[in-house]
């Protein structure tokens, strides 16, 4: 695939975040439902950003992740900053679906808004790597995707028992 064809699929992918899609984990084929959730509980002491610090560290990723701006989180989770008070996100680059977005939400509403948020990213990245890089779909059809309260935690990686040790 040539390079005009993936910077398209970027792009649609990106624009695809912007519909929300009203999912609270995946279903029963795999990934996080909402019992795993109330299963695995994030660390009460550390906020978003710090958590989200912390995976980055902690965990080794294929990819060199890099934190984006309040700007870009909107482009691309279509969050605005209004809907949190903590919030952190390391994304990859093209060539690995790697990911870390975490985010202290307002409110509990912004919290689901959120959480529907992550997994319109997640399916819009699933869309965008089946046909270039189909070996990352194992990441995205099995997110580290947790709430907690108003926290919302998302981990894209290799290593989804330690992303969820390291949320608690």
């Amino acid at each position: 695939m040539d390079i005009k064809k993936l910077l398209i699929l970027l792009t649609l992918s990106a624009v695809a975040v912007c519909s929300f899609a009203a999912c609270s984990g995946k279903d029963s084929e795999g990934g996080t439902d909402s019992a795993d959730a109330a299963n695995v509980q994030a660390d009460a002491s550390l906020s978003a950003a710090e958590l989200a610090d912390k995976l980055f560290s902690d965990i080794e990723y294929v990819d060199s992740l890099g934190e984006i701006s309040p700007e870009m989180i909107e482009k691309l989770y279509g969050i605005t900053s209004d809907k949190y008070s903590s919030a952190k996100v390391y994304v990859g680059g093209a060539s690995t679906a790697e990911e870390i977005a975490c985010f202290d939400a307002a409110d509990e509403t912004a919290a689901g808004e959120i959480l529907s948020a992550c997994q319109a990213r997640i399916d819009s990245q699933i869309k965008a790597v089946e046909d270039y890089n189909p070996d990352e779909l194992a990441k995205l059809n099995d997110p580290v995707l947790v709430t907690r309260g108003n926290s919302v935690y998302m981990c894209l990686s290799n290593d989804n028992d330690k992303a969820k040790e390291i949320i608690g």
